[in-house]
């Protein structure tokens, strides 16, 4: 689960994103959380008939069973595995500080003005955080363990032990099992799915998904896009919507308005070991849309994991 409190998302310690405790191994939990909704701009040109629109064509669904079928062995393989692999996991944040600027009205004859709504964000200064750390994953049996050593702070030569994240806002947990929430057998029954249509990730061809929950669910309340790679039908890459991010706020009160707030996570499977993938990337962007309609990056995070060594066996890893 993408979970947030106190101004930070984490996951609990037994999945990719969030393990309830008693749960099955493969089940990838989450909170139910808020969407954002996006409002449509529709432009009107004056003086000009308005242009038929064509209508987009259905993608074909008729291989979506094929899909799920194969994407359900990948987890269960990826789940099946005992793994122990070591990697540097690096991470540069940038929290963007916003000053609200409001938006005044000058009574005609007078020097008296007045403050309305409609005003906007001016960035005030920005805040960042770089983290270097030696990040090792253990999974034996139904135990999974996520160890790290801090080796660098903001340029500071470091050596602590058994640390968590020191992350600004946000992090998660378990990325590697990411895709089991989704596609597992036992949880493709909660899920709806759609075939997006066709894409790349890198030089690799892929066919998108987009999974959506049945029903309300207090577990694995989860939406997403999939990105499942049309060769051997492992996963590539996963973009979590901000409705899975449990206690989001879309939407909140400022100085100047209403604001819409929106966060984009993508986790991307570039790092291929035995025919199971290992997130490469991971980047973390949340976006302020103020009332007057301008959009203000609020923070960033992007996470690089490299240097690979697994102890199960010791080959060099492939990176596509």
């Amino acid at each position: 689960m993408l979970e947030f409190f106190r101004g930070r998302a984490t996951g609990e310690k037994t999945r990719a994103v969030h393990r309830r405790r008693g749960e099955k191994p493969d089940m990838i939990t989450t909170k139910r959380m808020k969407t954002s909704v996006f409002s449509l701009i529709l432009i009107f040109f004056v003086g000009f008939p308005a242009a038929a629109q064509e209508k987009p064509q259905p993608v074909d669904q008729s291989r979506l069973p094929i899909i799920l079928e194969k994407t359900a062995e990948y987890c269960e393989k990826l789940m099946g595995m005992a793994l122990n692999f070591v990697c540097l996991e690096t991470i540069r944040e940038t929290e963007y500080i916003l000053k609200e600027k409001r938006a005044a009205k000058l009574y005609p004859g007078s020097r008296i003005t007045s403050i309305k709504e409609g005003g906007d964000f001016l960035l005030a200064s920005t805040r960042k955080n770089t983290l270097v750390y030696d990040f090792q994953l253990i999974k034996k049996g139904g135990d999974f363990k996520e160890k790290r050593t801090l080796l660098e702070e903001n340029g500071r030569k470091k050596n602590e032990e058994n640390v968590d994240l020191k992350t600004m806002r946000m992090s998660s947990k378990f990325l590697v099992y990411g895709p089991v929430g989704f596609l597992s057998h036992s949880w493709q029954a909660h899920f709806t799915y759609e075939i997006l249509g066709p894409d790349t990730v890198g030089k690799r061809p892929a066919r998108v998904l987009r999974a959506s929950p049945r029903a309300l669910m207090d577990e694995n309340f989860n939406f997403g896009k999939i990105w499942v790679d049309e060769k051997d039908s492992s996963i590539l890459r996963i973009e979590w919507e901000p409705q899975s991010i449990s206690d989001f706020q879309p939407l909140f009160q400022s100085g100047i308005g209403e604001v819409k707030r929106t966060i984009s996570w993508v986790v991307t499977y570039n790092v291929e070991k035995n025919g199971v993938r290992f997130p490469g990337q991971q980047t973390i962007r949340e976006v302020y849309l103020t009332p007057v309609g301008r959009s203000h990056a609020k923070y960033l995070a992007e996470y690089s994991y490299d240097r690979f060594r697994f102890f199960t066996v010791e080959t060099e890893v492939k990176i596509k």
